[in-house]
Parts: C-alpha cells; sequence; structure tokens
C-alpha cells in the first residue's frame, strides 16, 4: 500500500498528525533529500529509507517500485499538500510501483499560508504551478486570462526558467497593469521566511527557488473599465437606473 503524504509548508508545528502516524508505522519511507529532512525525527527507525534528488530520481523510484511489490507499508513524502503541487511526482511513483490508487494524506500548502498572509480568499482567486515538466503556454494564457477576469492568483514558479521577474514581464507584454500589486515569499513558515512587495514593474530580482508568489486582482475602478466592454457596461447603468427610478430602491 501506498500513501502519499504532505508534510506542510516546513514548520514541524504543522505536520499533519495523521502523517506523523504512518510515518512511525512505515516499512519504507521516500522522498526528495529536503523534505525528507523536515520529518525525520518521526520516522521509524527500522524504515528503509529512499532518499532522492532530481537528478537521481529515476534510479531511486526503482528502488521504490520493488519494495512496494514486495506488499510493504510505503510512505512518499511531498512539500506542503500533494494536490497543490506533486501530482507529476505521484504519477511517476505510481507507474514505478505500478499502484494506480494510493492513499492521498492532505498537508497545508505554501499556496495556503501565502493566501492567508495576504487575505486573498480561493473562492475570488485561481492557483497555478508551473514546478512542472514540459510546455507551460498554457499555463501562462490561463493566468492571464484569470487576471484580466478580475481574480487574483497565487503561483509557484518555474526554477529557473520562469521566475517571479520573467512571470512579472510576460503579464506586463501581455496587457496586465504594470503597476499591478504583488507579494514575493520565499521559505514560509521557516526561520528565514522573508516577504517582499512590488508591483510588476519593479519585480525584477532574483528570488529563490522556493518562492511563491501572489498576484493581486485588477479590480480597480480604472483597470476593470480597461477589460470590459464599455458599451454593455453604460446599458447596465442606463437599466439601473431605470429601475431605480420607478421602483424607488437603492443599487449598491
Amino acid at each position: 500500500m501506498i500513501y502519499a503524504v504532505g508534510i506542510g509548508p516546513g514548520d514541524p508545528d504543522m505536520l499533519p498528525h495523521k502523517t506523523v502516524l504512518l510515518l512511525k508505522e512505515a516499512d519504507v519511507i521516500s522522498g526528495f533529500d529536503t523534505v525528507l529532512n523536515l520529518a525525520e525525527k518521526h520516522f521509524n527507525p527500522n524504515a528503509i529509507l529512499i532518499s532522492m534528488g532530481y537528478k537521481n530520481q529515476s534510479e531511486k523510484l526503482e528502488q521504490v517500485g520493488k519494495y512496494s511489490r514486495e506488499g510493504k507499508k510505503y510512505v512518499v513524502c511531498f512539500m506542503g499538500d500533494v494536490n497543490f503541487s506533486g501530482y507529476e511526482y505521484l504519477e511517476r511513483i505510481n507507474s514505478s510501483c505500478q499502484e494506480p490508487n494510493p492513499i492521498i494524506i492532505p498537508g497545508i500548502s505554501s499556496a495556503q499560508i501565502a493566501a492567508s498572509k495576504t487575505l486573498t480568499a480561493f473562492e475570488t482567486s485561481v492557483f497555478l504551478t508551473f514546478h512542472k515538466r514540459g510546455d507551460i503556454s498554457k499555463d501562462k494564457e490561463f493566468l492571464v486570462s484569470a487576471l484580466k477576469l478580475g481574480k487574483a492568483a497565487i503561483v509557484i514558479p518555474l526554477p529557473w526558467d520562469f521566475m517571479p521577474a520573467e512571470i512579472s514581464r510576460h503579464l506586463i507584454e501581455q496587457g496586465i497593469p504594470p503597476k499591478t500589486e504583488v507579494k514575493i515569499f520565499e521559505h514560509l513558515t521557516w526561520p528565514e521566511e522573508k516577504a517582499y512587495s512590488r508591483t510588476l514593474e519593479n519585480c525584477i530580482e532574483k528570488f529563490s527557488d522556493v518562492s511563491i508568489m501572489v498576484i493581486s486582482s485588477i479590480n480597480s475602478p480604472f483597470d476593470f473599465f480597461k477589460f470590459v466592454n464599455l458599451g454593455i457596461f453604460a446599458e447596465l447603468i442606463s437599466a439601473q437606473a431605470v429601475c431605480k427610478k420607478r421602483l424607488n430602491i437603492a443599487f449598491i
């Protein structure tokens, strides 16, 4: 049986209790080096530990598959929450272990922490990660479209090809106002956590590979008029005025 567990954003106090119990009972534990370091004090001392990096993960996943097929209780650790940005890695694990239905234990994602720190509601924003393999052009289009519809965006950059500076430059080129506010966080919940307030036009420095962006909504009156059909909006205002006169009601 495979358990895919989120260990949270880095603060040990945010490690889910269910994940702790599974780590104490696991026969095999695997994950990327930096992720395992955050939870190692909870590992079963008798567990087989398979630590991997990006360069040797294919070789290491072969070992994981071998142990899984032997029926061992296997726990794979993910940074944050599996559902936010771990599915490509999970698919590779599934392929190696021939296990299509792993049990997922959610964790707390840095995206949730960033949303909390910026008072960004998920129902009025979008989340997307560029931290993936392959073509990201559709993701770029989605981000631009969401912002033009007045959504805020919580974004995980792609080290080192599409980082906050490149994302900001791309958004300006696609018509997003240069003065749109941006928050960039590094190492969220870690002792070395840092936060930066920028606009798209002055987001030019190099941030770490564990950074996350929160791009503000462009729903100020100026930006709203820039992206809506003014003729339709004028008709709406006119219709509201007529209703107000006839029914003697107030529109907010």
